[in-house]
């Protein structure tokens, strides 16, 4: 479901998402006049939850939150973990799971492994009894060496994120002609 888009660098969102009662609460909760509380609020969801968010490469949550409540500027209480918000969240999520989606996800995960694991390498770490290295240095370089084709198959896995979600816009947004029929 495409409750959300991207349009001029602003998350806008569809008025059927206003229809769904985790947003329609969000969106009445703010009683202002220009709704900027609940339009903001919206985009934190979708920064938090979408994977064609720019901030999903940042795996650890808090992190995340962080650094998406830096740029919409949100105020310093701001909560992104209330039970209204978490709820949205996750029906959001929900909604927008596809094989490709899961894929992607699984494949950041990965990637954050070997990430942690390279980084926490201890190359003069020895054996106590033999007082060899403990880690083979050319295992570790040949490791290194795959990471380019890592990265671009997660990119491409991003791209068909993007793809898969813009095809379903287009043929969710689809009206029928007049004389067009349902097969009949």
């Amino acid at each position: 479901m495409n409750l959300f888009e991207i349009e001029n660098n602003i998350v806008v969102f569809s008025p059927q998402a206003l229809l769904i009662t985790p947003f329609k609460n969000i969106w009445d909760a703010d009683e202002s006049e220009d709704k900027i509380v609940a339009t903001q609020t919206l985009g934190f969801i979708y920064y938090m939850s979408d994977e064609r968010s720019d901030f999903m490469y940042i795996l650890d949550e808090e992190e995340r939150m962080d650094q998406v409540k830096q740029f919409l500027d949100l105020p310093k209480n701001f909560k992104g973990n209330t039970k209204e918000l978490v709820r949205a969240r996750h029906f959001y999520e929900e909604l927008s799971v596809t094989t490709s989606t899961k894929l992607l996800k699984s494949t950041r995960l990965v990637v954050q492994k070997i990430s942690k694991f390279l980084d926490n390498i201890d190359m003069e770490e020895r054996d106590m009894r033999s007082g060899k290295p403990i880690h083979d240095i050319s295992k570790i370089t040949a490791s290194v060496q795959k990471i380019p084709s890592l990265v671009k198959a997660l990119n491409e896995i991003e791209k068909e994120v993007i793809k898969e979600k813009a095809l379903k816009a287009q043929s969710g947004n689809k009206e029928m002609a007049m004389f067009e029929t349902t097969g009949m």
